[in-house]
């Protein structure tokens, strides 16, 4: 739309009729010679001539204004750079606002042929424009919208203030139309963020699954080292037990055999009896000694032998009460664990959607509103479509049933 007010508007368009009269000698044809006593005339009646004289002079004028912007546009290509200005202010008395309205005149409506006087218009519906309406229909700047608003409304019998309501109108419609495709959009865009968002969670869970799996098997095999090393502690000690009890009972029997060799009676006969009487002794008392040394090392490594397997059987009750406990959700289970931000998703874009709806329901054009609509629907289309493929690759019945379902909605609304 130009920026122009109504006021300046009006002037400029008195300003190009006038020079279009005094260019073409335009002016109200004269009333026919009285032959008759005529009926008597009411203000009426002389209103409506002068409307209708106007409307005919207004059409004139759009003729004549395609043949000046014709021209215009013919001498501004011959003139030498620089020299436009002073050839309007010279040589015709345009300003430069009122050569470029009849340049835009001829080639918005100027029909290719050239004519001496009364330039022909594009199509007969542009013919019957004055030349008011016209230069205000160029606020639409597409030839073929520009015809279909004229078809649509009755530009010819509209005054010119009705039809810069429309225009603004149909302005304000296309403003909100395109408002409403492009929160559309948006939508559409944070629906997918929200499902790239999820996928990402869904890929997060999944790695802290594979750790702890990972964790749960390192600890089922210290848990298995654990027992292992518990079993050789266990023999180890069996072990040590059974060299305790042997040691003990050879020092036993070594200190009764030493306690019978002192208490055995000394042979006077000989002296070398009684000498190896003494050396038996004293072999026998190294013996006990070895015996009895051999008892403390068997009851010390027995001891060890405890200890570590408590300490062993300790560690493994602290790594059983660590152990993770893992499994993999089942798909109800993630179904569930997602639905909170599906559903907030949802209940977002539903909101999103009914103030489009709402925008959209205000917008003038049914065509426009029809093609944002359908846009959309499209769009949901093919991703319920992508989403059906994906069902059906784990589950063929639920897919075929919800294809159904598709199907009839597609045909009811055939």
């Amino acid at each position: 739309m130009s920026t122009m007010s109504e006021m300046d508007m009006e002037r400029q368009e008195m300003e190009e009729g006038r020079i279009l009269s005094a260019d073409f000698g335009l002016s109200v044809p004269p009333a026919p010679a009285e032959v008759a006593p005529a009926p008597p005339r009411t203000v009426e009646t002389v209103t409506l001539e002068i409307r209708t004289l106007q409307r005919q002079a207004q059409q004139i004028m759009l003729g004549y204004a395609v043949e000046i912007g014709r021209r215009l546009e013919e001498v501004k290509a011959i003139l030498p750079h620089g020299q436009w200005g002073d050839y309007l202010k010279n040589e015709v008395d345009y300003s430069q606002s009122t050569a470029n309205n009849f340049m835009r005149i001829y080639r918005e409506y100027g029909a290719a042929q050239q004519s001496l006087f009364g330039g022909e218009a594009k199509s007969q519906a542009f013919a019957n424009l004055t030349y008011t309406k016209a230069l205000r229909l160029l606020a639409i700047p597409d030839e073929e919208e520009r015809e279909q608003f004229m078809a649509e409304h009755d530009v010819g019998n509209m005054s010119n203030r009705e039809l810069d309501k429309a225009l603004k109108e149909r302005e304000e419609a296309l403003e909100a139309a395109a408002a409403a495709q492009d929160e559309a959009q948006g939508a559409r865009r944070e629906a997918d963020r929200l499902r790239e968002e999820l996928a990402g969670q869904a890929q997060v869970y999944k790695a802290k699954l594979t750790s702890a799996e990972g964790e749960a098997k390192q600890a089922r095999d210290a848990q298995e080292k654990a027992v292992a090393k518990a079993q050789r502690l266990q023999d180890a000690l069996s072990e040590a037990n059974t060299s305790a009890q042997a040691a003990e009972a050879e020092h036993t029997k070594m200190l009764q055999e030493l306690e019978e060799l002192r208490k055995r009676p000394a042979e006077t006969d000989t002296e070398a009896v009684e000498a190896a009487r003494k050396a038996a002794i004293e072999e026998m008392t190294g013996k006990v000694d070895k015996a009895k040394e051999a008892k403390k090392k068997a009851d010390t490594a027995r001891k060890a032998a405890e200890e570590a397997l408590a300490a062993a059987q300790k560690e493994l009750a602290e790594l059983k009460a660590k152990e993770p406990q893992v499994r993999e959700l089942t798909p109800e289970e993630i179904q569930a664990m997602t639905a909170g931000e599906v559903e907030k998703a949802q209940a977002a874009t539903t909101e999103r959607m009914q103030v489009l709806e709402k925008l959209l329901a205000q917008a003038d054009p049914d065509a426009t509103t029809f093609k944002v609509l359908f846009t959309s629907w499209q769009e949901t289309y093919g991703k319920m479509m992508e989403a059906l493929e994906r069902i059906r690759a784990t589950d063929s019945d639920k897919a075929g049933k919800l294809q159904g379902a598709i199907r009839a909605v597609v045909e009811g609304m055939a």
